[in-house]
Order: C-alpha cells, then structure tokens, then sequence
C-alpha cells in the first residue's frame, strides 16, 4: 500500500549522511522559526498595531469633536493650526465635495484591518482612507457638513516597525547556526 509512496520518499531524499544529519539539524530550526515568527506576528506585532491605532483614532475623534463645537471660524484654524503642529498631522476642510465611493483598501494589511476595526464604531460609513497613495503617509477622510475634513499623517502612526528588524534577527542567527 505505502510501496509507491516509500519509492517517491527515496528518490527525494538524499543519500549521504551529510545530508540527512543536515536535514535533521535544519528542519527543527527552520519550523521552530516560522512558528516564532508567527506568534509574533499573530500576538505582539498585531497587538502593537492596535494600540497605536487606538490611540490614533482617539486623537482624530477629539479633533473631530472640538472643531465641531466651536462656533467661530478664527477658533477652527486655530484648532487646525495646532493639531497640525502638535500631532504630526495635516488637516485641510474640504468644502462641498463628496468622499469617494471606490474605497482602497486592502483586506490583507494589518494596518487597513486595524484602521477600519477603529473607525468603524467612532465615526460609523462616514470615512474613508488611504494607505497606499503616498509611501510615508496614510489619507483619512471624515465626513463634515457638506464637505469632509482631510488628515494626513506618518504611517508610522500606525504601523510599527519593529517587524522587519525582528524578523531580520530571528532569520540571520538561525541561518549562521545552520550553516555552523
């Protein structure tokens, strides 16, 4: 029953001890890294991400609040004024114009995910953002009136970047001792 499968599983593997005592001592680094790499993506990096997101939104929110209540056009650009100086942030008003239908966003980057998962119980349908226009900056658009109120800020906001250092510190070490 098992003899074709047992003839294949010969002619794959190698024939010298060399090899299989190299296969023995690599696999077990090699899975116990991608499952290392997975954890931390799925626990500390996702994590990270949704904190600094939260934070974000809170931040937008506040913004959004105060500039709603104030009366006076002069309290409003000062308001704008200091956010953008104090948060990083580039707020414009976009008067009469309409968010766009066509949203970018994509399903598979953990910084959409956590941005929609935010914004979606703060500001409800009545957003929309961008992440892949510029390299460096994420566009949010919040509906205001009969316009929207435009940010844009550091991707850096929400995205940590301790993701590509770790995962450059569990590869390089784990191919050394491979290699060793």
């Amino acid at each position: 029953m098992f003899y074709g499968l047992n003839n294949i599983a010969k002619k794959i593997l190698p024939k010298g001890l060399f090899y299989r005592s190299l296969i023995i001592v690599a696999t077990p680094m090699i899975l116990l890294q991608i499952i290392i790499t997975i954890v931390f993506f799925d626990s500390l990096w996702i994590k990270a991400n949704k904190g600094m997101t939260r934070s974000l939104v809170s931040e937008i929110a506040t913004l959004f609040d105060v500039y709603k209540n104030q009366q006076s056009q002069k309290e409003k650009q000062m308001i704008l004024a200091l956010y953008n100086k104090n948060y990083d942030f580039i707020v414009t008003i976009k008067e009469n114009e309409l968010l766009p239908e066509i949203k970018s966003e994509r399903w598979y980057s953990p910084t959409d995910r956590s941005l929609r998962r935010e914004l979606k119980p703060v500001f409800g349908n009545s957003y929309w953002f961008d992440t892949t226009s510029y390299k460096d900056l994420v566009e949010l658009r919040i509906k205001y009136q009969n316009g929207f109120i435009q940010i844009l800020f550091p991707r850096n906001k929400v995205a940590p970047s301790s993701a590509r250092i770790f995962a450059l510190w569990i590869t390089l070490p784990g191919l050394l001792l491979i290699l060793i």
